[in-house]
């Protein structure tokens, strides 16, 4: 039973971390927020294409990971249309409500495969748990203060997220035997909705502010930057 209260609180200081270095730049260089922003989306798109997708594709059926892509992608089309319908002016509140459902789903997945895993004394995997989560806590910070709302608001969200990452380690260690195709569909589900905000919501609405060379020019840097971040965890864990 300590497994899951263990995964909550490294959620939550890998998510915090996050966080910080997000406010710490905003406070420095508060003009280069929307830059900050896009590279952000770099960085989310680094990490579907270096680490989510090619990790699935080796683990799970093709044909299950596609339909739970699809199926995420829809959902998230539909809330996407009922947020607009509901509230026509908060397109930035919007993209902060669609990013933390896709991170909401890609901890059900994390916290469902963790759940099974022996953690006993392995701290080089919690570490790297941790360093995991302090991209998507960047990610929320930085679109919470685009958003302009609390900050308080980002405690509110990391602590729900890194229930929800205990909780679904429950789930994982009672049925990660039994229930592989679940597993399977949850994980396109995954990939599916972080895919529809990172282009719909971050990097297509960012398109209005900026050309497409300095836009397409911030997102490389973000996947640069999310790339040697990931070869340096692979090199201080794996190797």
């Amino acid at each position: 039973m300590w497994v899951p209260l263990l995964l909550s609180g490294i959620s939550v200081i890998g998510l915090g971390v996050g966080g910080l270095l997000s406010n710490s730049i905003n406070r420095f260089f508060p003009k280069n927020l929307p830059y900050i922003y896009v590279i952000c989306g770099g960085v989310l798109v680094g990490i579907l294409m270096f680490d989510l997708i090619p990790h699935t594709l080796t683990k799970y059926d093709n044909k299950g990971l596609f339909i739970g892509f699809v199926t995420g992608y829809v959902v998230m089309l539909l809330i996407d249309h009922i947020l607009h319908l509901k509230d026509k002016k908060a397109s930035s509140n919007n993209a902060l409500k669609l990013l933390v459902t896709a991170i909401f789903f890609h901890h059900i997945i994390m916290g469902f495969s963790y759940g099974a895993i022996t953690l006993s004394d392995n701290y080089s995997f919690l570490t790297a748990i941790i360093l995991h989560q302090i991209p998507e806590g960047i990610a929320i910070m930085i679109t919470l203060l685009v958003t302009k709302m609390k900050e308080f608001s980002f405690f509110f969200i990391i602590a729900i997220l890194s229930v929800v990452f205990g909780v679904s380690a429950i789930l994982g260690a009672t049925f990660h035997d039994k229930a592989k195709s679940v597993d399977t569909l949850l994980t396109g589900n995954a990939i599916g909705t972080l895919f529809f905000v990172t282009i719909n919501e971050i990097i297509a609405k960012s398109k209005k502010h900026f050309g497409w060379m300095p836009l397409l020019l911030m997102i490389i840097i973000g996947m640069l930057l999310i790339q040697i971040y990931l070869i340096f965890l692979e090199g201080r864990f794996l190797g």
